[in-house]
């Protein structure tokens, strides 16, 4: 009983996203885990391993990760509050009024909002099925979820920056097989090259 008590607080400890804070959520968060992919590393559809644009290589280790699919987020290695904002900014500056993208709430963490394509008959394949979201960030702790082309997903994957969602490519939700766990930055050159990802996937959103 005690470990399930435990495994119960640390999943409430994640904070919001997706399912609802409180028992019922955790049940479903429980009953998911079982479907969360083993190879979260690979790209399906990819041309191939390795990296397919030029994006220099995290340093160090990868954060780990809390064994939940829902919320996705990681344990170790947190942005601060201003890298947070810094990146916040980077998405929300797209959404310029009359312009091709917006705003709205997350329809996959269904708290705080991503940024998505405005005309779905213009969203590349990959944000068509996300009904045109993009991207949203995590205000927990900064990382972020990014639908990306298949060798832009496995180039981030690839370089150390990212992994795939537990459930991408999964029916049960309808996460695309691109959907990408962002890390968060833990300094400036982290974020830079964040951004660097962010306005990759963006610029990649339309036909």
């Amino acid at each position: 009983m005690q470990k399930v008590k435990n495994d119960y607080a640390a999943w409430m400890e994640l904070g919001p996203g997706g399912l609802p804070t409180n028992v019922g959520g955790w049940l479903i968060a429980t009953a998911l885990r079982p479907l969360a992919r083993r190879d979260s590393l690979t790209v399906g559809g990819a041309a191939g391993p390795g990296l397919h644009w030029h994006l220099e290589r995290r340093a160090g280790p990868r954060p780990t990760i809390a064994p939940y699919p829902i919320p996705h987020r990681q344990l170790t290695d947190r942005a601060n509050s201003t890298l947070i904002e810094r990146l916040n900014a980077a998405v929300t500056v797209e959404a310029r009024p009359d312009g091709p993208f917006h705003m709205a709430r997350s329809r996959f963490e269904r708290r705080g909002d991503a940024l998505y394509v405005t005309d779905i008959t213009a969203a590349a394949p990959w944000i068509a099925r996300t009904k045109g979201e993009i991207l949203h960030v995590h205000e927990t702790e900064g990382s972020s979820h990014v639908v990306l082309q298949p060798d832009d997903a496995q180039t981030v994957i690839s370089a150390g920056w990212g992994e795939l969602h537990p459930l991408a490519g999964r029916p049960v939700l309808g996460l695309p097989e691109t959907y990408v766990f962002l890390y968060a930055p833990r300094h400036s050159d982290d974020a830079d090259r964040i951004e660097q990802i962010i306005h990759r996937a963006i610029s990649t959103a339309t036909r």
